[in-house]
């Protein structure tokens, strides 16, 4: 194989051909084949080159901003690999999570732009909060619209988002404990905040909550911070109420994270 061949987008088909990508009928075919634009597959290429990504087998989930799909790694380590789509409008609606953000104070205008520099805010964001021992997944590498994290689940299945599982109720108590801790520990020790924190976010492995789709998390600076917190806060509020967890009120589990009373004006909207 010479150089060109090598990263020749054709190239893919050796890498990642239909036997391997497996599907559940055709409409995640086509899924897949309008993600795998040419510039993405040659970035995929690349990662494969490099040994970061040996083979990619299925999709995980699609949605309206990105796909996610279940790859192997060295050794045969599980991997997920989140491809943010280059041909979507809805990044529209997110220019308001980056907006005070000083780690992304310089970039340019455009869709394609925006995407990319939305995985990396996602990659350090999971850094930020793998650092203070939350649990997310592990980020590997993100290159433009690719973003290569650690698979929660194993042999090949997923874990279930917590709105899908049923917890024995002498469990409920300490997993909702468990995400009051990782709302102060983000907000005290990360000074930050999730922003569209709920149960179609947080994956339950192990018997344990895993925070998964944190590119909208937003640093204290930012002016809703304490909006998204208070936001936050009441969707996990409502969804463990739900299942019959004796939560606190909205009100004052804001004062316990934060240390002082909320606002009303950030109650306005919700």
């Amino acid at each position: 194989m010479n150089k060109t061949e090598k990263y020749d987008v054709r190239h893919l088909d050796a890498k990642i051909d239909k036997s391997r990508i497996r599907t559940k009928d055709e409409k995640a075919l086509q899924v897949i084949e309008s993600v795998f634009d040419e510039q993405t597959a040659l970035l995929i290429v690349s990662l494969m080159n490099k040994g970061i990504i040996k083979e990619i087998s299925h999709v995980v989930s699609t949605g309206k901003e990105a796909n996610v799909y279940h790859a192997y790694g060295e050794n045969g380590k599980e991997l997920a690999i989140k491809i943010y789509r280059t041909t979507t409008n809805i990044f529209k609606q997110n220019w308001r999570y980056l907006e005070g953000d000083p780690r992304f104070k310089r970039y340019k205008k455009g869709t394609y732009s925006f995407i990319y520099l939305w995985a990396k805010k996602e990659f350090k964001n999971l850094q930020r909060m793998s650092s203070i021992k939350i649990a997310v997944p592990s980020p590997i590498i993100v290159r433009k619209n690719v973003l290569v994290m650690d698979f929660i689940g194993k042999k090949r299945e997923a874990a279930p988002l917590l709105k899908d599982v049923k917890i024995r109720s002498k469990r409920k108590g300490k997993i909702y404990s468990k995400m009051v801790d990782y709302i102060s520990r983000l907000y005290n020790e990360g000074k930050m905040v999730h922003a569209d924190l709920s149960e179609y976010n947080i994956l339950y492995y192990n018997k344990e909550p895993v925070i998964i789709d944190v590119s909208q998390a937003v640093l204290l600076d930012h002016p809703n911070a304490y909006f998204f917190l208070y936001r936050d806060i009441s969707n996990i509020n409502r969804f463990f109420g739900s299942i019959g967890v004796d939560v606190l009120e909205n009100d004052e589990l804001f004062e316990h994270v934060t240390g002082f009373k909320p606002d009303p004006k950030i109650k306005i909207e919700l």
